[in-house]
């Protein structure tokens, strides 16, 4: 969790507030790692709503989750809910590829999640 503040301060301090329109892939396959350690993989479904905003749709193991995002330069941050809890992952953009750091509110621990895009 400390991690994810410090992503957070430096996210809102350290980066210019301008960002460049937002390219991203439709589709990529989700690799990560559960908080526990375990290991999970998936779909990720993005849909740009405009030059700094994205609609996201995770779909794990059969299981479905839709969230609301923003950019910041090479930042990306999106929230979702997991039975009822809220949550936040932070991505960084390295070069066609996400890596993103997440966690739940009120939960031990974060997850990591690496997007590979896939069109």
């Amino acid at each position: 969790m400390q991690r994810l503040l410090y992503v957070l301060a430096l996210l809102i301090f350290a980066l210019p507030v301008h960002a460049d329109p937002l390219t991203l892939s439709t589709k990529y396959q989700a690799t990560g790692t559960n908080p526990n350690g375990s290991k999970y993989s998936g779909t990720v479904d993005i849909r740009v709503i405009s030059n700094s905003t994205f609609s996201v749709k995770w779909t794990i193991a059969g299981a479905t989750y839709e969230g609301f995002g923003m950019r910041m330069n090479d930042a990306l941050a999106a929230t979702y809910t997991i039975d009822g809890e809220p949550g936040l992952v932070i991505y960084k953009v390295e070069g066609k590829d996400l890596d993103g750091l997440w966690a739940i509110r009120g939960h031990n621990g974060d997850g990591s999640e690496h997007l590979t895009p896939l069109n």
